[in-house]
């Protein structure tokens, strides 16, 4: 007895969409109907235009001066978002400050440590002639230990140019650390 060829083919059509159907249930998953956790977006609460903060010693002379061109503070992070944020710092007994620069900076909600990141200037005049000026993608300055560290590349110029990866600044003493990799170039006078 031979099967007319409506049977099977309608046969054949009903088992592929019993399958895709068996497929199909087997792959719902009941957390694909639970709510989708959506990460909040920024929310600022407040801003300012061109903030300074000014903190003194006890004798009431200036340790470090920051500025910025804008602050954004974060509710979600507890974050202030510096653009443009521009920080000198004093040490004792001098009158040339350490010039820091970078594109942008955020300020940890405690205020102990501020991120300069994207294109990081640091500039001191040693003498009248010298201006000593380090370059680096991102740094960490702690303000109230009056010391800076990155583990990024570094670049100094000052009378020749040293490169080097990773660096610790102490600003009170002018000391400067270079961590590794440490290359330089220098003209003999």
């Amino acid at each position: 007895m031979k099967i007319p060829r409506y049977l099977t083919t309608g046969t054949l059509l009903i088992l592929v969409v019993v399958l895709a159907l068996a497929v199909g249930y087997w792959n719902i998953r009941p957390e694909g109907f639970a709510p989708q956790q959506v990460q909040a977006p920024l929310q600022p609460d407040f801003f300012m235009d061109n903030p300074r903060i000014r903190q003194l010693n006890e004798q009431g002379q200036p340790v470090y001066e920051l500025t910025s061109d804008k602050a954004t503070h974060q509710v979600n992070s507890d974050i202030t978002e510096l653009d443009e944020p521009r920080l000198q710092y004093y040490r004792e007994g001098e009158q040339t400050p350490w010039q820091l620069r970078a594109r942008y900076g955020e300020v940890t909600s405690q205020g102990d440590q501020v991120l300069l990141s994207q294109n990081v200037i640091i500039e001191q005049q040693l003498d009248p002639r010298t201006t000593r000026r380090l370059s680096t993608p991102e740094l960490t300055v702690f303000p109230s230990r009056d010391y800076a560290e990155t583990d990024q590349a570094v670049r100094i110029e000052a009378g020749g140019v040293t490169t080097a990866t990773g660096m610790k600044a102490y600003f009170n003493d002018g000391r400067i650390e270079l961590l590794s990799n440490v290359r330089g170039e220098h003209e003999a006078h």
